[in-house]
């Protein structure tokens, strides 16, 4: 009887394994052994026009078409005929399904319209740790003359001929070729956290453009992004030392935004038969080592745009290095329901708060959540500060305590995202303070003063930062963002929609072979005495119902990668654009000012002076003015920089709106890319048991 690892480890997809298609072994089906499986092999059984009880000439029709051929020939995608004179590194694994390294290899070298840099391409060989020979002898074999880059295929081959080595195989082509259907998974080291950062223009135009862009003014750039450059001076600690430059972990391979990546297995995905491939948007530095020593401290860009050590409140910008660094520096906090409620009369949930970054994990409640939600409400009134999920009252349930865990998940999330309340030292007590929140905010209360009051920055250095256009930008973005928050709701009711589909599907197929197995026992001795046929379809029935399980469990963690990861991206995404318009409101109902009566009474008192001064008898009065003009003049200055720092904090905010569009961007592609792998599981599933079933007898000559 054939079994799976007959059909998965002999290729029953190859030539050769025709046989278990094919329902004999006499001359006329001989010469079909070498034809495409797009053709219906499964019926071509001995059945005779009048052995056919349905009296027509056409055979049955393929009951499963074949997924993984081709369907424009008749032939194999790479015929045996180009072994010898036309063999070349892009054809060579034409058609070909490979192992799932080879399209995480091509995604981390981050291509650009499928062609990879010769940079990009050593930099993933050289995780293979390859003596420089080796190295040299695959680029000469893949690499065209005179090319600066390599195409998707030809990238496949170079980690092709990386694992032969790696396998003592001989590096070539012909290797290549021979082992094309059992080829070898390459090991390369660290593979997870590797990235490069992608060029997106020809290396020559980027050279270019990095020329024209160091003789522009500084002040334009300024003007762009706030993030671009820190302000003279502006970097403050007590003892005037720059710290240890520290950065995070790089968090950002492909569980880091809430995807499920662990229950999936590794599949095999065709070369270059995909019609699209998968690039993860994680940017990094062309130096990938300088991310071993990075630990738990709390980050702050000093004047050169690097990351320091600083306890205190004074938040800067990011410099332009950083905020790429920043993209792959994300913390990743956990949040879990603790398995045991608290309290003696009114039973209280506790949740286990796990931070990656400080390395911590420490008990809340939902109390300690909305202190500080309210905490950040007031220390920072001119930033983005995320809604909590809201409290409830009475009875809770499993559902609405994992809605609410989700959404206080989102909440931390985006505040340790945030590039200034990450900082904060209120933020870094609750993540971190082992003792209980509430003991430790009765004896240690945070001051509340906003961010202005307590930093009391000099606000003229923001000037520069802040668009000439910017009244201009928060009426564009405020316009619509009621219609993007609509459109993103929709977006999570739809996704939410179609997750509760697949989960249906999934235990529709679980019960179906369920339905099967128990059929399957009532089956088991045929009403004919000495059936043997009837034990061969019965065999087939529990072959048929272990695989529609499988395609359940399949189905199941499709569900669950998509519940837990696009649909809270969206939903954190909605929930940021939400916050952004509430800040607005804020910054409108916060930012009124006396500047324009001040300046007024100002020069009103001013002119009093000079028209009194000298004037004898008026010497009191003149003192009097003067006292009041300096007095006034103070709280002017006091509320121009207010009103400054205002405006550069909305400016910073709006850049970091504008920067969402990164996670937007790897959103989609972590999407698209699990959804490929689920779709090439159940199609390997299909596949294999397309190949199991063909042992079903199908000729009704049989069943006598």
């Amino acid at each position: 009887m054939l079994n799976e690892e007959e059909v998965l480890g002999g290729g029953f997809l190859d030539a050769d394994s025709s046989k278990y298609f094919l329902g004999g072994t006499n001359n006329a089906t001989s010469s079909s052994i070498n034809r495409s499986l797009s053709m219906p092999p499964l019926y071509s059984s001995q059945l005779s026009v009048d052995a056919n009880p349905w009296n027509t000439d056409s055979q049955f029709e393929t009951a499963v078409p074949d997924i993984g051929q081709n369907s424009t020939g008749g032939q194999n995608a790479v015929d045996d005929d180009i072994l010898g004179t036309n063999l070349t590194a892009a054809s060579v694994l034409v058609g070909v399904d490979l192992p799932e390294t080879y399209d995480t290899a091509y995604l981390r070298a981050r291509p650009v319209g499928e062609r990879v840099s010769l940079d990009s391409l050593e930099k993933v060989i050289e995780l293979a740790e390859l003596s420089p020979r080796i190295v040299q002898e695959i680029l000469n074999i893949v690499v065209p003359v005179g090319a600066m880059y390599v195409t998707h295929n030809e990238f496949n081959t170079a980690i092709a001929l990386v694992a032969c080595e790696q396998k003592n195989m001989d590096v070539s082509l012909q290797t290549v070729y021979q082992h094309r259907n059992d080829l070898p998974s390459p090991i390369l080291l660290n593979l997870d956290q590797f990235n490069v950062k992608r060029a997106t223009q020809h290396p020559n135009i980027l050279k270019q453009q990095q020329h024209q862009q160091q003789q522009r003014s500084t002040t334009t750039n300024k003007m762009d992004d706030p993030w671009l450059s820190v302000p003279n001076g502006h970097v403050n600690n007590t003892n005037g030392k720059l710290e240890e430059i520290r950065s995070a972990p790089t968090s950002m391979s492909r569980p880091k935004l809430g995807l499920n990546n662990g229950s999936t297995t590794p599949s095999r995905s065709r070369s270059m038969d995909n019609t699209h491939q998968i690039q993860q948007q994680q940017p990094n530095g062309s130096d990938n080592n300088n991310n071993h020593h990075h630990h738990d401290q709390l980050l702050r860009p000093d004047e050169n745009g690097k990351f320091l050590n600083d306890h205190h409140d004074h938040h800067h910008p990011i410099g332009p290095t950083d905020s790429y660094q920043w993209f792959l520096d994300l913390d990743l906090v956990k949040v879990a329901v603790a398995p045991e409620k608290e309290g003696f009369i009114f039973k209280h949930v506790n949740y286990v708060i796990e931070s990656q970054l400080r390395s911590s994990k420490v008990l809340r409640r939902y109390s300690d959540f909305y202190w500080l939600w309210e905490t950040l409400l007031k220390r920072y009134p001119m930033r983005v500060i995320p809604n909590l999920p809201p409290k409830k009252l009475g009875g809770k349930d499993e559902s609405f305590l994992e809605k609410r865990r989700k959404g206080l998940s989102r909440f931390i999330n985006s505040i340790v995202r945030h590039p200034t309340l990450k900082c904060d030292q209120v933020v870094e007590t609750f993540l971190t303070e082992p003792s209980e929140l509430l003991a430790w905010r009765r004896a240690n209360p945070p001051i509340v003063d906003e961010e202005f009051v307590r930093n009391m920055p000099n606000a003229t250095e923001f000037e520069c930062y802040i668009p000439q256009d910017l009244d201009t930008r928060l009426e564009s973005i405020k316009s619509r963002l009621p219609i993007i928050t609509d459109h993103y709701n929709n977006k999570c009711i739809v996704l939410d929609r179609l997750i509760r589909i697949c989960e249906v599907q999934s235990r529709e197929f679980v019960r179906y072979s369920i339905t099967l197995n128990a059929m399957s026992e009532v089956e088991q001795e045929c009403y004919v005495p000495g059936c043997q046929s009837c034990s061969q379809v019965v065999r087939g029935y529990e072959t048929v119902a272990k695989h529609m399980q499988r395609a359940g469990t399949i189905l199941d963690e499709q569900a669950l990668a998509a519940a837990n990861g696009v649909l809270e991206n969206l939903k954190r995404h909605r929930d940021l654009l939400i916050s952004f318009k509430e800040m607005i409101e804020r910054k409108e109902r916060l930012e009124l000012n006396q500047i324009d009566s001040l300046s007024k009474k100002i020069s009103a008192n001013k002119a009093k002076v000079n028209q009194n001064r000298g004037v004898p008898g008026l010497e009191s009065e003149v003192e009097r003015l003067d006292i009041a003009i300096q007095s006034d003049q103070d709280k002017l200055t006091y509320q121009l920089n207010r009103d400054t720092h205002i405006r550069y904090c909305i400016t910073s905010e709006l850049s970091y709106i504008h920067k969402q569009q990164a996670f937007i961007s790897l959103m989609y592609q972590n999407y698209v890319h699990e959804q490929l792998q689920f779709t090439r599981q159940l199609g390997d599933n299909w596949k294999v048991l397309q190949g199991l079933s063909c042992e079903m007898p199908i000729d009704p000559d049989e069943f006598v």
